[in-house]
């Protein structure tokens, strides 16, 4: 029965391996900080929503040490963020910047919709589609500017 969702998380583990490969060499201090912070967002967060019963992960790994996933929490999400802050388009305008934003959360939103539907790696239970879609561009909006903080780039604040 869990036979299916663990392949579905070994597939996305490898996957999520061979991305590392397309960050640039010259880009991977930046990858490694923006990739720890949004650790450390994402654990606090994780373990709010779970311990509130808003989302359930019934399937995961590390089972008795957190009730949280730990594939999303500290591995795919951070790397999603390293691909959005790494990729995002600062000199562009305005419009393409929210593009940018809600192509990944858009992204990130259906493929959880659709793992939470078909799958037992998420239940919701108060949680809806629409709390992922705006707390995820929230997360990016606050680990670029702490990116922008740590590495002293202008304009800390704009979008």
């Amino acid at each position: 029965m869990f036979f299916s969702e663990r392949v579905l998380l070994g597939i996305v583990w490898g996957s999520c391996f061979i991305s590392i490969w397309f960050i640039p060499k010259e880009k991977r201090a930046v990858a490694s900080f923006v990739f720890l912070i949004t650790q450390s967002l994402t654990w606090i967060a994780g373990l709010i929503v779970v311990e509130f019963n808003w989302i359930e992960y019934p399937v995961r790994e590390l089972a008795k040490a957190s009730s949280t996933s730990f594939s999303f929490e500290y591995f795919i999400l951070p790397l999603l963020t390293v691909f959005f802050v790494l990729y995002y388009p600062d000199n562009k305008k305005l419009i393409r910047k929210i593009i940018h934003f809600a192509t990944f959360s858009s992204a990130l939103t259906l493929i959880e919709v659709l793992v939470e539907k078909f799958t037992l790696l998420i239940t919701y239970h108060s949680w809806t589609w629409y709390w992922t879609w705006l707390s995820v561009p929230a997360l990016f909006y606050l680990v670029m500017c702490i990116y922008r903080w740590f590495f002293k780039i202008k304009g800390i604040f704009s979008i």
